[in-house]
């Protein structure tokens, strides 16, 4: 470093008035530089102008991100509105849902009851009135059977012991033909 500074030294010394123009240009040099980049007076320099610019597009971007920043909070409010709203929503279309459920099942069971209410009416109707056929066919049977037994009488002549006995024989007979009848006969099937 030393010898750098004997060679300016040495420098000076040889041309100092080459010195003097080479420091004054330098000078005029950096004021040029200086009005250029900064400015004078009103007037502002390219660097100045730059940095003004720049600081101005700052400003927009930073302006740009807190009305964004708002924007998102805004928009996150109302979302969370919108979702809270939708949750109860949802709850009371549910518990809507639910209640209808357990009206219509109601309902339904109700339906369902009345309607096999009217079936077992009909059906103890239907059966009423096969006992009341075949009390009277059973009737009917048993005057054909005395009728035909008293005629077997009349008509033979037969003992005290031999006309039980051909009673007997007559009622058994038809009492197995009716049981046989009963046993073919269709018809509902309806526990009691």
């Amino acid at each position: 470093m030393t010898e750098v500074l004997q060679e300016i030294a040495k420098e000076i010394g040889a041309d100092p008035g080459k010195f003097v123009i080479e420091v004054v240009q330098f000078a005029v040099l950096l004021g040029i530089v200086y009005v250029v980049a900064l400015g004078f007076g009103k007037r502002r320099g390219m660097v100045a102008n730059m940095l003004v610019e720049r600081r101005r597009r700052i400003e927009e971007r930073v302006d740009r991100a807190a009305h964004a920043e708002e924007t998102l909070a805004q928009a996150r409010e109302r979302a969370a509105t919108a979702l809270a709203e939708a949750r109860a929503e949802a709850a009371a279309i549910l518990r809507e849902a639910r209640a209808s459920a357990r009206t219509s099942r109601r309902d339904q069971r109700r339906a369902a009851d009345a309607e096999a209410d009217t079936i077992r009416s009909r059906a103890r109707q239907v059966i009423d009135e096969e006992r009341a056929e075949m009390a009277i066919e059973v009737r009917d049977r048993l005057v054909g059977v005395v009728a035909q037994a008293t005629r077997g009488l009349l008509n033979e002549g037969l003992s005290p012991q031999e006309q039980r006995q051909l009673i007997q024989n007559i009622v058994s007979s038809e009492i197995e033909r009716l049981d046989d009848a009963l046993e073919k006969r269709p018809g509902p099937a309806v526990a009691r």
